[in-house]
């Protein structure tokens, strides 16, 4: 439950958004994806592998309470529970150093797009 408390947070934080920052955000949104995966592409390729994410899942063991047909009782019960660990990941230097020029290329390309909308924002929601 902890971890879904941030996403409810999000449309709070959005709502607090003027329209002309939803309308930069919406249009530089890709920029920034790209931006991140850049930034890993080249981390990759500095450190020569990858790191991933990976999921498992593990049993955790809580209380419980459990009703039959007398009183409830607290019983100790397994409860499953996703977990998540880093492993190194072997990679292809040449393929990721091809995969970021590429990247950069499409940067490039999303920046021209992103100072074109955001002009645009700008334009249409000039009280800021």
């Amino acid at each position: 439950m902890r971890h879904f408390l941030p996403l409810l947070l999000i449309p709070l934080v959005t709502a607090c958004a003027t329209p002309r920052e939803a309308c930069e955000a919406r249009a530089t949104k890709d920029l920034r994806v790209m931006n991140k995966l850049i930034a890993e592409t080249q981390a990759n390729v500095s450190r020569g592998y990858a790191i991933e994410r990976e999921s498992y899942v593990t049993t955790r063991y809580q209380i419980c309470a459990r009703s039959g047909d007398g009183p409830v009782e607290a019983v100790w019960c397994h409860r499953p529970e996703t977990r998540y660990r880093t492993k190194q990941v072997a990679i292809d230097p040449a393929a990721e150093q091809q995969k970021l020029r590429n990247m950069i290329v499409k940067r490039d390309q999303l920046e021209r797009e992103a100072r074109t909308q955001v002009a645009a924002c700008r334009k249409a929601y000039p009280e800021g």
